[in-house]
């Protein structure tokens, strides 16, 4: 037991250390982990050597993970998508992952390294670029988009690549018959959750969250996640398999987003610790003895996989322009590629001396990978000027954005079509003020449809949208949810662009980095501040004050608190 809180103590000590030192100098935190986990094996301090403490560790990290991956999987927004999410992952995980197996069969390290190093070459960080594109703004653009159609096919086909893994580690051949098996069993798995627990677990925790009982709802989400994974394993299949089927269960649900809110902080640590292991299980000492071939594989997994992935979407029917972009953001390795791979290594399916320099450059795609996605656009703009000329297309977003818009003018842009942001459309529709709804989200974006709001798909933080939407034409920018790291480069490009324009943003003003701007154009709702002020007049009012000694001190109050946050004369 001692020797078990002292291992809990070194890696999750350590684990904090490198999270806090590669945020500070803007690297991702995944290799900083992955780091930790080399230092910690037995490559070097042999801290945490193999046994049932890294087991469970490993394990868990890859339940959280995957289930969390299901959860942010829709299966109404993949039938929606359906023929492009096929055309588009089936080309680009066929061509990559064929090009990597035959290479592999060709060299005669046999068929079993050829399927798995194939798959795991084609596959991708969802998670890793999902949130970088967010950031950027452009996970609805043409090309953000198409980039998640792969990703998520390449989901889809982890099923059947797992449930092959599964056959190896037991010892079987995989046999047309055999691999047919695991995926049937994954399917009836599913099929009878879907038709006899799904009901009960959407009812079940909608009933735990409108009690508002926080902590009973992330047990019950951690039961499941750790019921559908020992459902699995009884059943044969893959415990990481059935964490994602959960996931994917929960997924529609309506408490989605607050399992993924409330599981967030959980998803994150084992997340971490997932990664730790995968430190762990690297061998210094096989990579230190064939340099070259960590090397190859990462001139595979980047460069050539980019050209690969190129070629393929442009068969698919992207334009060039788009390929290129897409290419870049994929020109990476993914989560599913490292549980693949590592567990082919522990059950001794894949060579360590094939397997660990592979593992090693997967590892440093991923380092790469964020790097790549943020810089997709100069790079492809530098690469397209060898194509042959394009017709500029315009981007989908950008397009329903300017039919939106059409010739308005002194309009109301308003960001975000949450709550907020349709109750103000829809004030604005009562009074027939011409505007233009911009979110991001396909889910919300639909509800606000529904109202009949004119709203378009697109994502507010991206300045090409704003421009097709006439910002610079408009009456008022209206930021209902403003994205703290795109918040300051948003109202700056619109104040420049509208001389005559007011931007009016709910929450506080704390945004980029805690200097609000200095322009009297800008105007903040801080909910805390002006909710408060609201209050103290209601509370004024039913103590039967003066109307006159409550208009003065509100008055005070607004000078002393509201004018100097809206930046403007009270």
């Amino acid at each position: 037991m001692e020797n078990l809180f002292f291992a809990s103590l070194v890696l999750f000590a350590s684990a904090l250390v490198a999270g806090i030192v590669f945020h500070r100098i803007k690297l991702p935190t995944i290799l900083g982990y992955i780091l930790v986990g080399i230092a910690l094996g037995s490559s070097f301090a042999d801290l945490l050597g193999d046994g049932p403490m890294l087991e469970f560790v490993a394990e868990a990290g890859v339940l959280l993970l995957l289930f969390m991956v299901g959860l942010e999987f829709s299966l109404t927004e993949f039938w929606s998508d359906r023929r492009k999410i096929l055309v588009a992952g089936g080309l680009q995980g066929g061509v990559v992952g064929s090009a990597v197996g035959l290479g592999v069969w060709m060299i005669g390290w046999g068929v079993a390294p050829a399927i798995l190093l194939g798959a795991s070459a084609a596959m991708s960080s969802t998670a890793l670029t999902a949130k970088q594109l967010a950031d950027q703004g452009e996970i609805t653009t043409r090309h953000g988009r198409s980039a998640i159609s792969v990703l998520i096919f390449q989901d889809l086909a982890a099923i059947p690549l797992l449930a092959l893994l599964a056959v190896w580690q037991m010892g079987g051949e995989p046999s047309f018959i055999n691999i047919a098996g695991e995926i049937g069993k994954v399917i009836a798995l599913f099929a009878a959750a879907l038709l006899l627990a799904r009901p009960i677990l959407h009812h079940g925790l909608l009933f735990i969250y409108r009690n508002g009982n926080a902590e009973v709802l992330v047990l019950a989400a951690l039961t499941i996640v750790a019921l559908s994974a020992e459902a699995a394993h009884l059943a044969g299949a893959s415990a990481a398999l059935g964490a994602f089927l959960a996931g994917l269960l929960l997924g529609e649900s309506d408490v989605r987003h607050r399992i993924e809110e409330d599981l967030r902080p959980f998803r994150d640590v084992f997340a971490s610790v997932f990664f730790v292991s995968i430190g762990l299980q690297l061998d210094v000492s096989q990579v230190m003895s064939a340099p070259t071939s960590v090397l190859v594989w990462i001139a595979i997994l980047v460069p050539a996989k980019f050209t690969l992935n190129f070629v393929a979407l442009r068969l698919s029917g992207s334009s060039s322009r788009d390929a290129l972009q897409t290419g870049l953001i994929l020109a990476h390795g993914g989560e599913f590629g490292l549980l693949l791979v590592s567990g082919a290594l522990s059950a001794a399916v894949l060579p360590a001396e094939i397997g660990q320099p592979f593992l090693v450059a997967l590892v440093i795609s991923m380092g790469l990978g964020p790097l790549l996605i943020r810089a997709n656009e100069q790079i492809a703009s530098r690469l397209a000027s060898l194509l042959p000329k394009q017709k500029g297309i315009e981007q989908e977003e950008e397009r329903r954005a300017a039919q939106q818009a059409q010739a308005m003018k002194g309009h109301l842009i308003i960001c975000g079509a949450g709550p907020i942001g349709r109750t103000v459309a829809r004030a604005g529709v009562l009074a027939q003020l011409p505007l233009v709804l911009i979110e991001p989200d396909l889910a919300t974006f639909r509800s606000a449809k529904k109202m009949g709001l004119p709203v378009v798909l697109g994502d507010p933080n991206r300045l090409a949208t704003l421009e097709a939407a006439r910002a610079q034409y408009s009456d008022m920018l209206v930021m209902t949810d403003p994205n703290p790291s795109n918040f300051r480069r948003v109202i700056d490009w619109y104040l420049s662009q509208n001389a005559g324009g007011r931007v009016v943003a709910y929450g506080t003003r704390e945004f980029a980095n805690g200097t609000p701007p200095q322009d009297d154009r800008v105007c903040f709702f801080d909910p805390d501040t002006d909710i408060g002020i609201e209050f103290v007049s209601l509370v004024f009012k039913l103590k039967s004050l003066s109307d006159e000694l409550a208009d003065d001190i509100l008055h005070r109050l607004r000078a002393e608190i509201l004018d100097p946050v809206r930046r403007r004369a009270p």
